[in-house]
């Protein structure tokens, strides 16, 4: 009786698994906890028979001082326990590498055949090999039994998942199966240097690399790619159960509905429609290069609800793209009065609607059909529409700014006059967006009522209100840049300045004065409504409160920062460390 294998796993394994739980913790999802688990218990079942098999055949061996004696089939505890440990170090791997991913937008909107084919001819040919290699014995059993107790199922997996593997991101899989891999390799050069297990070197080909067997790095690596496999299948199956609700609008109810809906789409696939497919595309990708924090804060958000938002997310993005890259006054009046009309169409269909299609020189055919899109994509059935034309009564506020060219800026109309006119185009602007996201919220996840629908949507303008005004602060310098002032006049009067002044000169000390003011509003309004996201569903709290919170910590940034977000034009932007933080804090 020994403790080496114990020893091993206290050095390798155990504080691994611990820190990467430990990191992972707070965005642990359902789904997280249930495919790692199913992954574990699909892991130790497959490998005992196998494992159980090599050390009754004295291929594999451990000393009697180096365990406890306590065996399973023939297998150590401490080696059973080393099947779970790697399974959930690779699965917590994994989770990390794809959190961000939106897995429907990777359903493959045709056969890769082709792809799948030569993979599967490849992994023939390697079972082959190992057929080959245990039945000359010899100095290739152990690669040979290796080979044919892994490929079936890697085979199996491949045949399966290899459309939706394919279509992933190297970066989701890769890094899951090469880092685990690695690291196991050391560990078990150490293990074996250490005699804590040993192999028959009569069913070696005594190729080694940096010290460990060929077979070993085999081993690991194959085991690995299994798990990844497995993980990549099961969020194959969600993401064709979420593409279901995506096209159907009805999102299950309870987590048995759910569970329900995932097995009816592994038993019948849903055919996927490529154009589906590519405007989920286009719309993350739009988040994604336009506003990383919205696309970050929305991975937080698990299925139709991340679906959805990033759909209001791109929506926002396109209509304010169009305006703000309008050539003039006329062409933005024309987006706005498009957008209206589009949105029209799709409320009231058999209603004669309120403006009819404008007669314009603006037919910019790509951008036509990019409105009509996102209008198209925007889950209208699942919110309120008033907050919808409030949005472009703010954009209308937007273009009140551009009423005069640079050389005649004292003459232009500044619309933000008063600290009720900048409440009235945040509540437009920002508030709007944070009612359209409860809306959804609410849809989704409050079925049960657990919570006040008019309180909240109260609270929620308050924080749009509050987010708005931490935009402000953050752009005096970017929106000086193209002659907007969103200070209240009537601040700005009272230290004897006018918005002109600040076009002059956003660096200055009377702008950081005004920075300031602004932030101590937005604190505010943060402190009236922080307490309403307490009451949200717990499946949405932690996303809600770490979106506000990631927003907030931008205004404490730019307090610590004294006045040097004015000294250039560029948006500030949280160092990744502190962001991490501040998500990790937020979920928990």
């Amino acid at each position: 009786m020994g403790v080496q294998y114990l020893w091993f796993h206290c050095t390798y394994t155990i504080p691994v698994a611990a820190l990467l739980t430990i990191f992972y913790y707070p965005f642990f999802t359902r789904r997280d906890i249930c495919k790692i688990t199913f992954l574990n218990i699909l892991a130790v079942t497959a490998t005992i028979p196998w494992d159980s098999y090599l050390i009754r055949h004295g291929i594999w061996s451990y000393p009697p001082d180096a365990t406890f004696n306590r065996t399973l089939y023939d297998i150590p505890l401490e080696e059973v326990a080393f099947f779970v440990l790697q399974t959930t170090i690779t699965g917590l791997v994994y989770c990390i590498c794809s959190k961000a991913l939106v897995l429907p937008m990777y359903l493959p909107g045709r056969p890769v055949r082709r792809a799948r084919d030569l993979g599967g001819l490849g992994l023939v040919v390697l079972f082959a090999i190992g057929m080959g290699c245990l039945v000359s014995g010899g100095g290739g059993r152990y690669l040979g039994l290796i080979l044919i107790w892994a490929l079936p199922v890697v085979i199996l997996q491949w045949m399966l998942v290899s459309p939706f593997i394919v279509s992933l991101p190297w970066k989701a899989t890769a890094p899951p199966i090469v880092l685990p891999t690695v690291y196991l390799w050391v560990a078990d050069r150490s293990a074996m240097a250490a005699g804590v297990w040993s192999i028959e070197s009569a069913t070696q080909l005594g190729v080694h690399v940096f010290g460990l067997e060929i077979e070993e790095m085999l081993f690991f690596l194959v085991t690995n790619v299994m798990i990844v496999f497995g993980l990549v299948g099961f969020d194959y199956a969600c993401a064709m159960a979420e593409y279901t609700t995506i096209c159907t609008g009805v999102a299950p109810s309870t987590t048995r509905n759910a569970v329900k809906g995932v097995l009816q789409a592994v038993i019948h696939p849903p055919a996927i429609e490529a154009s589906v497919i590519a405007d989920l595309q286009q719309a993350v990708a739009r988040l994604h290069e336009k506003s990383q924090s919205m696309f970050v804060g929305s991975a937080l958000f698990q299925g139709p609800v991340r679906v959805d938002l990033i759909y209001v997310y791109s929506f926002c993005r396109v209509i304010d793209d169009l305006i703000d890259e309008a050539e003039d006054e006329g062409e933005a009046q024309f987006w706005i009065a498009e957008c209206r009309r589009c949105l029209d169409a799709r409320i009231r269909p058999q209603e004669q609607p309120r403006s009819p299609k404008p007669r314009t020189p603006y037919n910019n055919q790509a951008k036509q059909h990019l409105l009509h899109r996102a209008v198209a994509t925007f889950p209208l059935s699942r919110m309120t529409t008033p907050p919808l034309y409030d949005l472009l009564k703010g954009f209308e506020m937007d273009l009140a700014f551009t009423t005069a060219s640079p050389s005649a800026r004292q003459k232009v109309i500044f619309p933000i006059a008063t600290e009720p006119d900048l409440d009235r185009y945040a509540t437009y602007v920002a508030s709007t967006v944070a009612e359209l996201v409860l809306d959804l919220l609410h849809h989704h996840c409050n079925r049960s009522q657990l919570y006040d629908r008019e309180a909240m949507a109260h609270a929620g303008r308050q924080m749009g209100k509050a987010l708005q005004c931490v935009n402000i602060a953050r752009d005096i310098h970017r929106d000086a840049a193209i002659g907007r002032v969103y200070i209240p006049t009537t601040w700005l009067a009272e230290t004897g300045l006018t918005p002109a002044d600040i076009l002059q000169d956003p660096r200055s000390p009377a702008a950081y004065a005004m920075q300031g003011r602004m932030l101590d509003k937005a604190e505010g309004l943060y402190g009236q409504a922080q307490g309403a996201i307490e009451a949200l569903p717990p499946g949405v709290r932690g996303p809600v409160r770490t979106t506000v919170e990631s927003y907030m910590e931008i205004g404490r940034y730019l307090r610590e920062r004294r006045g040097e977000s004015l000294q250039t034009a560029r948006k500030t932007r949280l160092p990744v460390g502190r962001r991490v933080r501040v998500a990790w804090v937020g979920m928990l």
